[in-house]
Parts: C-alpha cells; structure tokens; sequence
C-alpha cells in the first residue's frame, strides 16, 4: 500500500474484501481456519505483516488479561503473536475505549523484536470494548477517509461476528447452567449443544459428541447408533417411534418415555421434551432435547400405589369405615364407610353423617363437629353411636380426631361397627345371669337340710298350739280368750316367720337379668343369708359369731348378687368346717368401713388355705372337694361379681388356723 494520500485500492476491491471477509466470518469459530482466512484477507487489503483479534477475558476482579482469538501473520516460522495487557500502552487503551483507529510507531519487540508500525481497530459489545484487531507492519502512513471507512466497516464485521460469538456463549452457559440434561441437534444430525448435566448422566464429556454426527449421540444412552427422538422429531419414523414407552406429538414438540438402559449402569426410565427450532424465518435449523429421569418418581409412586392398594384393603376389610371431612364436603371416604351410612353413588358430607345417626344423637354430633372446626375442642372425640334400621338396631363406636388437610381444616372420623360385639356381650351378660343364678339353685341345694329345717321348727310350733286347743276341746276344758288369744299370737309369729323365710329363698333363686339396682344396706344382705341357713350351721355344730357395724352406707346394689357373694363364703366356710374334724368350730362375719369402702369379713377356724391352693383358689372349676361335691365355679363367680363392682376381694389364713375372705366393696358403686 503506497504512502500517499490516494488509497491502495480502488472502492470496488474493498467492497470484494468486505465481501470475503464476512463470507468467512459467517462460519468461523474461535481458533478455526475460518477467523485464520478472515485475518490474511484483512491483513492483505492493508498490506500489513501480520493480524491478530485479541478479546479482553476478567477474572474475579475487575483485572483483566487479553487472549487471541484468531492470528495470521507472513511470517511462518512464527505464526501466531502473544500479547499481554501491559504491552499496551495506557494512552493506546483510552484511545481504544473512545472507539479510534490508533496508529503507533511505537517498537513491539515482544511480537517480532523488530520494529514495526501497529494499526490497533477497536472491537465493542455494546457499550464496552470487548477486544482490538492488532495489524502490524502496514505501510499506511495516514488513514486518509476511504481507508478509515473501509477500516470502520472491517470493525463492523467484527462486531456482529463477536456478538454472535457472545450469544452462543451465553446460550451455551444457560444450557450447561440448567440442571435437567439437555442436548441439541441441527438439520443435518450434527450434535450442536451437550451440557454439564448430560456429562453427568452419561459420563460423556461433550468433546466425544460436539459437532459429530452419525447418531454419535446415541451411543452413552443405547451403546448403538440409532435415532432418538431429537432425531425423529425432524425425520419420523414410526418403527422407531415404536421403541418408546409413550411418543405424543404435539405440533413442533414431542412428549416421551423411554428407558435408557446404559445411564448408571442399571439403565434409567426418563421423560423428554424435545422442540423443533425455527429461525427469524420460521425454517427448522434445529432440535432441542431436554431429558428428566423419573426412576425414583416411578419407584415411588409404584410404592404409593402399593401402599394405596393396601391401605384401601386394611380399611375396607377391618371393618372400619373411614371418612375426612371438611365443613362443605368429605374429602375422602372408603367404601366401608359409604356402605355403614347406606350413600353409595353419591358423594357424601357431613348432613350424611347426621341423617345416619339416631335423632337423640344427632344433636351432640353436630355440636362436637362444629366445636371442633371452632377450635374449641382440641382434644380427640370417642362416641358411641346407634343408627336405626328397619331390621334391627346398628351400633357403632366412632372417633373423630382434628387435623389439617391440604390447608385447610378436616375432621378424620372413623366408625367401628360394634354391633356383633354388642350382641356378644348381651348374650354374654345374659349367660352370666344365668350362670350366677344356677349357682344360687346350686347354693339352695345345699341349703336344703338347713331350709327345712328353718321350715320345720315354726310348725312344730304351730302344731303343738292347735293340737292343744284341739285337745282342750275334746277333753271338754274351758276355752279361755286371752289363752286363745295368746296361742293364735305365736301361730302368727311362727307364719310370718316362715312367710320370710320362704321370701328369701324365693327372692334368692329368682333370675334377676331385670332385677334394677337399689339401696343395699350389707348387714340387710347378710342377715338375709343367715334367715336361710342360719339353723343349718347350728345343726351342723357351728357356732356363728356376727360383729356388723350398724353405720355402713348404703349400697347402689342388686340385692340378690350381694346375697349370693355373702352365700357362697358362708357355705365354702360351712364346708370348711364339716371336714376338718374340729370339736369347736367358729364362723364369724364382720362389716365395717375402711378408706371410703365397706367390706364383710367372713373367717372360719378350719384347716386354711396352702400357698398352693391360694394362687388357683379363684380360677374356675377348681375345687378341693370330692367329685360330685363341688363345680369349683363359686368363688370365681363370686369374684366376676365383685369385679363388676370395681371391688376386690381377698383371703389369708387367720390366728385361729382358718381362712379368712375379705370383701372390699366402693361406696355408691354398683352390682
């Protein structure tokens, strides 16, 4: 280029550089031949020795270094320059950062240790100097104006190239800075975008597959060159479509599942999205491929599934039925649940619940509900519920338990049908009456001999007086009136006294399933007892011995139970005594109150109870009679009897030698 003021070269041979220029720059990459051919051809117009494209590259701070992106130089045994930051004169730097074109004579020995003239073309990415195109050894002695506009469009098309070059960074950061796998590739199968997420998965870095194609992606997934869907969703292929566990295509996008069984060793189920890219044009130039793994949301929701499966089976066949209700609707209800409120084929709420239960109920339902969606009621709800049918009468023990569900407040409420086990218990219950009762008819019996002969002393009595009125008559005696009077007053004591008698048996063998509870004074039922048997001990030998305190309380009571618990430890301690061969033998029955309780004492000074017999003495059917003399179920019935009262009772062998049996029974409780 000569010195002068003309130009070097006509207009029309810069527009043919521009040209050139920008045809290689169209496809040139960093450090590729394309931006190498760009800089030679520029380096040419300008007859200079050599050119270089350096960017400026920040690290951490606010320093920054400069690298070449691209060098041509003349001379070939050094073809590329090296340059630092400090090389750079700072007034060279201000001048760039105003956007001139600087010329400097000043020596860069560190380029070619020869001087030579530097022509510096300032670079911009928007509004910051991103780099300068460096031109050495020109022999341009001035810029005269063509020269500095062609050099001005030469910067231009610098500028777009390296915008183009910063967007696909920035592309390409974004890709490899999402954290779900994403590959890309372009209408020709090359693969154009692999990121750090891919790496990941595959162990592939994306060196072994960036810009080859042949399927050279498919390799990591399926160790055999075959098309994905980011490949079929530009060229379908029905077969190959088939090998996917779901394809949908929708417009420029495809919905899939697949299982990819090289990823992890174990291979991977994973869903895809995949997008055809179009241009500013609207032309296909590329597919986009972004892959999520979904083994673990699988493997959940298959255990989700299994627990649905098992807790559905849990509640529908235990029996309970379950329900969450919120105040508008329930949430959820198994079918036991919608089979117990009799509602299938609708969906149910609280009023369901309400219409199920029985009109008595229905209003402290609803009140506990609502003082539970209140908050007034913190604590968890336990009902007993009945709901009425045409054929019978359905129990239910329901519990109902406040907790939140999706935000909002919900009420779980859970319904156990009891009405079997209510039957259960009533023929139970009834069983038992009847077993207490035959054990009385048991006791009658073996209160026979002492009955009759309680019977018989009264009418002897009453025979001895009408069989002497009798013969005062036939002997022709006088009749005297207060003598009669008198005689009719015994026969009436000796009636009453055998009416009572016969009372108390009567009123002790009757069932009493529908006797009602009353006031029950302990001494009352004892001195009942003894009406019945009392000449039976005397006849036996035994001397009775009572101590009732005349101050108990009384007791919410059946009568007839509280007389067979005293019957039963007065007859094993009659027995007692019939065995053990003493000459005197004491049985005594003793009342008081001790720490809120009333308890009867009744002791005897037979053989005792060994260690042996104390620990079985209560369990059923044992007996240390002889067979035929006892069914071993009196103190066990005796004790069940007890029980129901929340009472206790106890044994252990007197001072005397015999047993002793305490009853303990709770002031104001119940038989």
């Amino acid at each position: 280029m000569c010195k002068n003021s003309k130009t070097a070269f006509p207009p029309q041979s810069m527009i043919q550089i521009l040209g050139e220029m920008a045809g290689l720059l169209t496809h040139a990459r960093i450090q590729d031949d394309n931006l190498r051919k760009t800089l030679q051809t520029l380096s040419h117009g300008v007859s200079a020795h050599a050119g270089c494209f350096f960017r400026k590259v920040y690290g951490p701070s606010d320093a920054f270094q400069i690298e070449a992106l691209g060098c041509w130089t003349a001379d070939e045994d050094n073809p590329a320059m090296t340059l630092s930051a400090e090389d750079v004169r700072d007034s060279i730097w201000e001048a760039l950062a105003e956007k001139e074109i600087v010329q400097s004579d000043d020596v860069i020995s560190c380029l070619f240790g020869s001087t030579s003239q530097a022509l510096f073309l300032p670079v911009f990415l928007g509004e910051h100097l991103s780099g300068f195109i460096l031109l050495t050894g020109t022999e341009l002695a001035k810029l005269i104006p063509e020269v500095e506009a062609f050099l001005v469009a030469v910067i231009s098309i610098f500028e777009l190239w390296f915008s183009k070059m910063n967007e696909s960074k920035k592309a390409d950061d974004l890709i490899d800075f999402v954290p779900i796998p994403m590959l890309s590739l372009d209408t020709g199968g090359i693969t154009t975008a692999w990121n750090k997420a891919v790496e990941d998965m595959t162990g592939w870095k994306a060196s072994r597959v960036l810009g080859k194609g042949n399927h050279e992606c498919s390799l990591p997934f399926y160790g055999i060159r075959r098309p994905m869907i980011v490949d079929l969703i530009m060229n379908p292929d029905p077969k190959w479509e088939a090998t996917y566990l779901d394809y949908k295509r929708e417009g420029d996008v495809v919905h899939s599942q697949a299982f990819i069984p090289l990823v992890t060793g174990a291979g991977r189920f994973v869903t895809g999205i995949t997008a055809k890219m179009r241009d500013f044009n609207g032309r296909p130039f590329g597919s986009l491929h972004h892959i999520r793994d979904i083994t673990h949301e699988r493997e959940v929701e298959s255990r989700l599934k299994s627990s649905e499966s098992m807790f559905k089976t849990i509640t529908d066949y235990a029996g309970l039925g379950i329900a969450l209700f919120g105040k508008e609707r329930a949430f959820y209800y198994n079918e036991r649940f919608e089979n117990l409120l009799s509602a299938s084929g609708k969906e149910i709420d609280l009023q369901d619940l309400l219409n199920a239960v029985s009109q008595e109920e229905q209003e402290e339902v609803l009140s506990c509900l609502q003082r539970m969606f209140e908050g007034t009621e913190k604590e968890s709800l336990r009902m007993e519920l009945q709901v009425m049918t045409e054929a019978r009468n359905l129990h239910y023990s329901s519990y109902a338990q406040m907790l939140e569900y999706e935000g909002s407040p919900a009420i779980c409420f859970i319904l156990d049908d009891t009405t079997e086990l209510k039957e259960m218990a009533e023929k139970a219950r009834l069983n038992e009456l009847k077993m207490y009762h035959e054990d009385r008819l048991v006791a009658l019996g073996t209160m026979a001999a002492g009955i009759a002969h309680e019977l018989n002393q009264p009418l002897n009595t009453i025979r001895v007086v009408t069989d002497g009125l009798f013969f005062g008559k036939e002997e022709g005696w006088p009749l005297d009136e207060e003598e009669l009077f008198d005689s009719l007053e015994m026969v009436s004591r000796q009636v009453a006294r055998m009416s009572g008698v016969i009372r108390n048996i009567r009123n002790f063998a009757r069932e009493d399933r529908m006797t009602p509870s009353m006031d029950v004074h302990a001494n009352e039922a004892i001195e009942n007892v003894f009406s019945m048997i009392g000449r039976q001990l005397e006849a036996h030998g035994i001397r009775v011995r009572k101590e009732l305190e005349t101050r108990l309380p009384h007791l919410k009571a059946n009568p007839n139970r509280l007389e067979q618990v005293v019957m039963n430890l007065v007859v094993n301690a009659r027995q007692a005594l019939d065995e053990c061969g003493h000459e005197h033998k004491e049985l005594w029955v003793q009342t008081g109150v001790r720490d809120k309780a009333v308890f009867i004492k009744v002791g005897d000074n037979a053989t005792g109870i060994s260690e042996d017999q104390k620990r079985k003495i209560f369990d059923p059917f044992f007996t240390t009679k002889e067979v035929g003399k006892g069914t071993g179920l009196g103190l066990n019935i005796t004790q069940s009897i007890i029980k129901d009262f929340e009472g206790r009772i106890e044994t252990f062998n007197n001072e005397k030698g015999g047993a002793t049996f305490v009853v303990t029974i709770p002031e104001g409780g119940k038989l």
